[in-house]
């Protein structure tokens, strides 16, 4: 589990960016943090990540992130990669003693041929990047999945395996994702929070009204 207590984030005097947010994010859940673009989605990952400094409380199963940052994988637009190796060698890298590089257990994911694994990130698409810090955080089996705008640059079928994966993935981790592809999201989130007003808001049972992601985004932000 994830908590949250009184967190509080600003950038200037009058630039406040969250503020006294007080939530929880249960284990084996996914987690879906809808808000419009600027809103604060991305400062909240980094927050959690602990890569922003804050006011307030945040805990994983009662341990500060600097206990768990070995449970820990993000993935932003802007994934972080070695540029002139090859998939295979980020892949060994990355996991370091936390996964298994196993080329079976890669090919058996079917985001990223074995041909292209042989070739240098800097040849990659901004998609092929995403796919390879994807196996990454899959083979590692991390506690805590942080994922910003995924589906950006993915093709149909990469986006259908993905969700897949990541519904396998939750039986042992906590997933947290933001994004607007609501499509996409729709088939897998188990939880659904709004960002807005500086503050973030769990929207108990969303589902059950009949509701799709695109009427509540409508109905709660769109004119917001």
């Amino acid at each position: 589990m994830i908590e949250v207590i009184d967190l509080s984030k600003s950038y200037a005097k009058n630039q406040q960016i969250l503020s006294n947010v007080c939530i929880k994010l249960d284990d084996n859940r996914i987690h879906f943090l809808m808000g419009k673009n600027g809103s604060g989605k991305t400062t909240f990952l980094k927050c959690l990540l602990g890569l922003e400094g804050y006011e307030g409380c945040i805990t994983f199963g009662g341990k500060p992130v600097h206990r768990i940052q070995d449970r820990l994988f993000a993935i932003f637009d802007d994934v972080p990669l070695y540029d002139n190796l090859n998939g295979y060698q980020n892949i060994r890298l990355l996991l370091e003693d936390s996964g298994t590089c196993d080329p079976e257990k890669i090919e058996e994911l079917s985001l990223l041929s074995s041909h292209k694994l042989r070739k240098r990130v800097k040849d990659y698409s901004l998609g092929e990047k995403k796919k390879l810090a994807l196996i990454v955080a899959l083979l590692q089996k991390t506690k805590y999945l942080f994922i910003d705008e995924i589906s950006n640059g993915l093709d149909a079928e990469t986006l259908e395996i993905l969700q897949e994966n990541l519904k396998k993935l939750k039986k042992e981790s906590l997933i947290l994702v933001t994004g607007h592809h609501f499509d996409f999201y729709e088939k897998i989130i188990d939880e659904l929070y709004l960002i807005r007003d500086n503050t973030i808001t769990h929207i108990i049972d969303y589902a059950k009204g009949g509701e799709t992601l695109h009427d509540i985004y409508r109905k709660y932000l769109q004119n917001h």
